[in-house]
Formats: C-alpha cells, sequence, structure tokens
C-alpha cells in the first residue's frame, strides 16, 4: 500500500484529528477574511468588545467548526458492507443440512469478498 493511501485509511479511521485540523483552518479564515475585509466601522466594534469576548468568539467558532466537520467526516456504510452482513447473518443462521446454528458451535468462515477488490 502507498504511503499517502496508507495515512489517508488512518485518518478515515480516526476522523478527530482531521476534524480538529478543519476547525482550526476555519477559525483563521473566518478571523483573517474579517481582518482584511472588513470596514473600519466593524473592526473598532469588535476592538471595542474586548479581548475576552473575541477570544470566547474564536474558541466557540473553533468548536463548532470542528464539530461540524466531524459530523461531516462520519464514514457511511457501504452497500457492499450491508450485504456482507446479510449474507453472514443468513450463513450463520442456518447449516447446509437446514438446521439451525446452535449458539455454542462457531460461525462457519466469511465467505471472500471478491468484489471488493
Amino acid at each position: 500500500m502507498k504511503p499517502l493511501r496508507r495515512a489517508f485509511a488512518a485518518l478515515e479511521r480516526r476522523p478527530w484529528p482531521l476534524a480538529i485540523f478543519a476547525g482550526l483552518g476555519f477559525t483563521l479564515f473566518v478571523a483573517g477574511a474579517i481582518a482584511l475585509f472588513g470596514s473600519i466601522e466593524l473592526l473598532d466594534a469588535l476592538v471595542a468588545l474586548g479581548d475576552a469576548k473575541l477570544y470566547g468568539f474564536l474558541a466557540l467558532s473553533f468548536v463548532a467548526s470542528a464539530c461540524a466537520a466531524r459530523v461531516a467526516f462520519r464514514r457511511r456504510r457501504r452497500l457492499e458492507e450491508d450485504l456482507d452482513d446479510i449474507v453472514l447473518s443468513a450463513a450463520s443462521s442456518t447449516q447446509p443440512g437446514g438446521r439451525t446454528a446452535a449458539a455454542e458451535e462457531s460461525p462457519p468462515d466469511k465467505p471472500a469478498k471478491a468484489y471488493l477488490r
């Protein structure tokens, strides 16, 4: 497996670091856009609010955007995975002789997923 693909697969399994980076980027983007493109009156009003309120706004913006990014990066199940669950549940509930499998017996080996290759 190539290193970039391996890194992307690791990020897919753990979405919080990616969501934190996205939240940080969004927060810095909004703060920079206000600083660059805001009118003089808007900047004066923001300065008049004080440091505590501005830091609070930045923290709230970061937390909200990181949570929104985490929801957006949620991994959705593929159709193939749903089919695997159906096939495995059907295979484990009945054996080749038509009998139902006992709870203490181990389930049969999983079928090969040739369509995922």
